[in-house]
């Protein structure tokens, strides 16, 4: 590690502000309820941000768009997204996912 005296403060820092925005939004508006038209956009907001993480790291290398049969995303995105659909099980997707991403990366290179 090139930085290592950095990683701590980085550390404490990303803590106070994961910790400050779940809390201030609570001590604000303390207990009072939302508009629901704002509860509705907030409660599919955190799908929303993680499909589009989940697009581009899977499509996209860098800045151009990798739709090959080297991009062993693909495959692992496609199994994932049935391991959802069929066992509607967090680790199944996720340990599914990543072991045909991991299978194919190691048979590819091998």
């Amino acid at each position: 590690m090139a930085n290592a005296g950095g990683v701590l403060p980085m550390i404490v820092a990303t803590a106070i502000l994961t910790f400050g925005l779940r809390y201030l939004p609570m001590a604000l508006l303390g207990g009072q309820r939302l508009r629901p038209g704002l509860e509705r956009f907030l409660r599919y907001l955190p799908i929303g941000i993680l499909s589009a993480l989940v697009a581009q790291s899977t499509f996209l290398r860098g800045e151009t768009l990798d739709m090959a049969t080297s991009n062993y995303y693909l495959p692992g995105l496609v199994i994932a997204l049935l391991l959802a659909v069929w066992t509607r099980s967090l680790a199944a997707v996720v340990f599914g996912g990543l072991a045909v991403v991991g299978l194919l990366t190691w048979w590819g290179n091998g």
